[in-house]
C-alpha cells in the first residue's frame, strides 16, 4: 500500500493558521466585549431581534420619562389641592360661626376678613405652577389663569382655556394630564369661588348667611370630587411605571440571552483556538527548517 504525501504542506498549513488567528479574534473579542455577536455578520437572524429589543427598549424608556415628568406635575397639583381642601374646610368652619345670631357686628366683619383672606390664598393655589407654567390654566399656561375681580359676582375671573391634554403611557394606553381649573374652582354644578364669594358677602351684609354657607358646602364637594382627578391619575402612573419596569427588565433579560457570551465556552474555544494555533506555527518551523518534506517525516 502507498501513501501519498502532499509535497506541499506550506498552504494548507497558512490556512489553518488563518482559520485559527479568525477564531482567536473572535473569542478575544467576545470575552472583552461579554457578547456574541459583535457585528451583524456574525449572526444576522439574531442582530436582527436585537434591533427590535433595543427599539423597544427605547421606547419604554421613552414611556418612563413621561410618567416621570407627569407625575411631577401631577404630585405639584394634588398637594396644591390637598392645602386648598384644608382652606375650604377653614372656611365651612367660619361660615357656621358667623350664623351664630349672638356674635357682634365686629364679630362678623372679623370673620368675613378671614374668608378673604382665605379666597386669595384660594385663588394664589389656583395659580399653582410646575417647571415654571401653570398647571390649572388648560394650555395657556404662561399666564395665571385667575384674577381677581370685585366686578364680577364670583370675585374671580378665570383667564385659561377648557383644554384637556393627554400623554401616552405605553402601547394603547393615554391619559389625560389636567383638569382646567374653572372646573375646579368656578364649576357651574357648584363653583367654589363663587359660593366662598356670595358667603363673605353674606356675613358682610348679615343677611342669607345660612343659604350662602350651605351653598359653599355644596360647592365643597364639588370641588372635593373634581380634585379626585389627581390623585385617581397619580395611582394610575404608578401602577403602569411598576409595569414598564418589568417590561424593560424583561427586555433586557433577552437582550443578554441573545447577545451575551457564554464566557466559559468562549474561553474554553480560546483556550483550544490558541493550542491548535501554537501547533501549526510549530509545524510550520519545523517544515521551513527542514530540508526535504522526507527529512521531515523520518
Amino acid at each position: 500500500m502507498s501513501i501519498r504525501v502532499n509535497p506541499n504542506i506550506i498552504p494548507d498549513i497558512l490556512s489553518g493558521l488563518d482559520v485559527v488567528r479568525q477564531q482567536l479574534n473572535q473569542s478575544d473579542l467576545q470575552l472583552a466585549s461579554g457578547r456574541s455577536i459583535n457585528a451583524p455578520s456574525d449572526n444576522p437572524a439574531t442582530t436582527s431581534a436585537l434591533i427590535l429589543n433595543s427599539d423597544d427598549q427605547k421606547q419604554t424608556d421613552t414611556f418612563q420619562r413621561n410618567i416621570s415628568d407627569l407625575q411631577t406635575r401631577m404630585n405639584v397639583a394634588d398637594s396644591a389641592l390637598n392645602s386648598a381642601v384644608n382652606e375650604v374646610n377653614r372656611a365651612i368652619s367660619l361660615g357656621v360661626q358667623a350664623g351664630n345670631s349672638n356674635l357682634s357686628d365686629q364679630e362678623r366683619q372679623a370673620i368675613a376678613q378671614e374668608l378673604i383672606g382665605i379666597q386669595q390664598e384660594l385663588v394664589g393655589i389656583g395659580n399653582s405652577t410646575s417647571g415654571g407654567t401653570f398647571i390649572f390654566a388648560g394650555t395657556l399656561v404662561e399666564d395665571p389663569p385667575f384674577v381677581l375681580d370685585s366686578t364680577v359676582s364670583a370675585g374671580v375671573r378665570y383667564v385659561g382655556n377648557d383644554t384637556v391634554t393627554s400623554v401616552q403611557l405605553a402601547d394603547g394606553q393615554s391619559v389625560n394630564t389636567n383638569v382646567p381649573g374653572d372646573q375646579l374652582f368656578l364649576n357651574p354644578a357648584g363653583s367654589l369661588l363663587g359660593t366662598l364669594n356670595q358667603l363673605i358677602t353674606a356675613i358682610q351684609m348679615n343677611t342669607g348667611i345660612a343659604t350662602a354657607s350651605t351653598n359653599f358646602g355644596q360647592a365643597s364637594s364639588v370641588f372635593v370630587s373634581q380634585r379626585l382627578f389627581y390623585g385617581a391619575t397619580l395611582n394610575q402612573l404608578s401602577s403602569t411605571n411598576s409595569f414598564l419596569s418589568n417590561v424593560q427588565v424583561q427586555l433586557t433579560t433577552q437582550a443578554t440571552n441573545l447577545g451575551g457570551a457564554d464566557l466559559a465556552k468562549v474561553t474554553t474555544n480560546f483556550s483550544q483556538a490558541q493550542v491548535a494555533y501554537t501547533s501549526l506555527i510549530e509545524a510550520e518551523s519545523r517544515i521551513l527548517n527542514l530540508p526535504n518534506l522526507l527529512s521531515f517525516l523520518q
